[in-house]
């Protein structure tokens, strides 16, 4: 039965609750930050992602975060309808896709979030915006999932199905805490499976 996008979105308090926990619990139990400083300074990084996982049994919190170009292909306020139409498909299909997934496609959302948020800035730092104006806006996704996976054992494997809905998508970092522990993953277009032991 699809979720309705509406309950999800009655009280931002009751929405946000749950992934608050999640969100408090990566931070005290993810690997170190200085293990992710090289390569990801917490920069805007068009074609990199990072997607953060809670497991505990059969149920998984996590949150998605992405440029939107990585999604949408661009980053500015949407102009035209084909690209408002573009913006409401993303929205669905994060609203009702699981993004993991185990072999037998048996996770299925509880719940879900999904933001649009950004900025716009002087564009002095160089960054290239395919050709925006002289303002350059820098917007994000913000998703948020609760799932629930049958079965879900030692070892489980999971697949994310991201890259193949977003070509812009180069490179996803997954982490995540379980009960066994925490680890991570990159996943790139050729290789969008990583194992977790819980």
């Amino acid at each position: 039965m699809p979720i309705q996008t509406s309950t999800v979105l009655k009280s931002r308090a009751s929405r946000t609750q749950p992934f608050l926990a999640l969100g408090c619990l990566l931070a005290a139990c993810t690997l170190p930050a200085a293990t992710f400083a090289a390569d990801n300074p917490g920069a805007h990084e068009h074609g990199h992602a990072r997607l953060q996982l809670a497991i505990e049994k059969n149920s998984i919190d996590l949150m998605l975060t992405s440029p939107a170009y990585n999604l949408a292909g661009f980053e500015h306020e949407a102009r035209t309808n084909e690209e408002r139409n573009r913006l409401a498909e993303i929205k669905q299909w994060l609203n009702t896709t699981p993004l993991v997934n185990v072999d037998d496609a048996s996770c299925r959302i509880t719940a879900a979030a999904v933001e649009l948020g950004g900025e716009d800035t002087d564009d002095t730092h160089g960054h290239d915006h395919h050709g925006d104006d002289e303002k350059a806006s820098h917007r994000e996704y913000d998703v948020s999932q609760q799932l629930q996976c049958q079965g879900m054992g030692a070892n489980r494997e999971f697949r994310s199905a991201l890259m193949e809905k977003f070509e812009n998508l180069e490179e996803l970092t997954v982490e995540w805490v379980s009960q066994s522990g925490q680890g991570s993953a990159r996943l790139t277009p050729s290789n969008r499976a990583f194992t977790v032991s819980h």
